[in-house]
């Protein structure tokens, strides 16, 4: 399913932008492996630093647990979820697709994170509120009124879009200048090839996602992309309204009106549209029916928490499809570069070489 393919590119160039040099991006999917220095977590939890015993393990995912007694295994195969590494082992600071060091870990409120390099830990126990999602209170279901009136904007958004002709695309590939100085360019070969590229003064760094395999290529070196990095592209790139509205026909796909908002001097009806694992808020100006916003609580510098909102302007027509050419986003009310972007080309339906999805035969895992 392309939506889920296409996710999150846009998070790498982010996390390259926003990470500090120490923290990496994950690397290939790792043995299972004895995290915390074979440090019982039961008792780290509680504050004690025991050493496990061999006789008693389990394993979670990519961790293999050890525990003081059986008794402690016991407790901890009752509740795994309470005393098991959280994030799924993504650094808690700066989130998924950056792992952690499974030695490097702090607990906080009685559960056990861990961090991609010293800085992370250190930045996130100063103030671990900055980095951790936070639940949301329970919102009132959509009322059927909200849903209908949700599904109308979408409807229209779509149209204005270019109707069926989004349906319709083969391929999709647009080149933008970012506001921190970043050339990019993105490749979509419909229903499921992806390609970009992001050139910066010190390095270029191209990422491949297809059915097959996917892959990142830095400096003309290339290797595997691990799945968490796949994961996180798979939701990310949801927030590219082409995909967005392309993913309306899904069962899984949900959209509800959601009150009002301004975006300069134009009011626009607030649509909030939920994928699994994914929710933003587009602003639907209900004259033309164009995405003239897009709200989401995201990453920002360093990692830290808040709300991002994505302006679209400078629509222009390319083969048939209204296509908006500014990009400008803020952080917590704050210019946010990394989002803000130009587009310098568009084009639609083009020829694709299939060479642009293979992995270079050399200097390659």
């Amino acid at each position: 399913m392309f939506t889920r393919r296409f996710c999150s590119l846009l998070v790498v160039i982010v996390l390259i932008g926003c990470c500090t040099a120490s923290a990496q991006v994950s690397s290939a999917s790792p043995e299972t492996v004895i995290p915390l220095e074979g440090l019982d977590p039961v008792m780290l939890t509680q504050g004690k630093e025991v050493q496990g015993d061999m006789k008693y393990k389990v394993t979670r995912g990519k961790f293999q647990y050890i525990f003081a007694s059986a008794e402690n295994k016991a407790i901890f195969e009752k509740d795994p979820s309470r005393y098991e590494i959280q994030l799924d082992g993504s650094c808690a600071r700066m989130g998924s697709p950056t792992t952690g060091n499974p030695d490097l870990y702090l607990v906080h409120n009685g559960r056990i994170y861990i961090f991609g390099s010293e800085e992370c830990q250190t930045r996130f126990k100063a103030a671990p509120e900055k980095y951790l999602e936070v639940l949301a209170p329970a919102k009132a279901p959509p009322t059927t009124e909200m849903l209908k009136r949700g599904q109308a904007l979408i409807a229209k958004a779509v149209e204005a879009m270019g109707g069926s002709r989004l349906d319709q695309l083969v391929s999709f590939q647009k080149r933008d200048s970012r506001a921190t100085d970043a050339k990019s360019s993105l490749l979509l070969a419909f229903p499921d090839a992806v390609r970009q590229e992001t050139v910066r003064p010190t390095f270029t760094l191209v990422s491949v996602v297809t059915p097959s395999e996917s892959f990142f290529i830095v400096n003309d070196a290339a290797r595997s992309m691990p799945e968490a990095n796949r994961t996180a592209i798979y939701k990310e790139l949801n927030h590219e309204p082409i995909i967005l509205l392309r993913a309306r026909t899904q069962p899984d796909f949900k959209a509800w009106a959601a009150g009002t908002d301004k975006v300069g001097d134009t009011t626009v009806e607030r649509v909030d549209v939920e994928l699994p694992g994914f929710t933003t808020t587009l602003g639907i100006d209900p004259a033309t029916g164009r995405v003239l916003s897009q709200t989401y609580h995201g990453r920002g510098a360093g990692g830290v928490l808040g709300e991002i909102v994505i302006n679209y302007s400078d629509f222009r027509s390319v083969e048939g499809l209204s296509l908006p050419f500014k990009m400008s986003a803020t952080f917590d009310g704050q210019p946010f570069p990394p989002l803000t972007a130009s587009v310098e080309t568009a084009t639609i339906n083009a020829q694709v070489d299939p060479a642009s999805f293979k992995k270079p035969t050399a200097n390659h895992e």
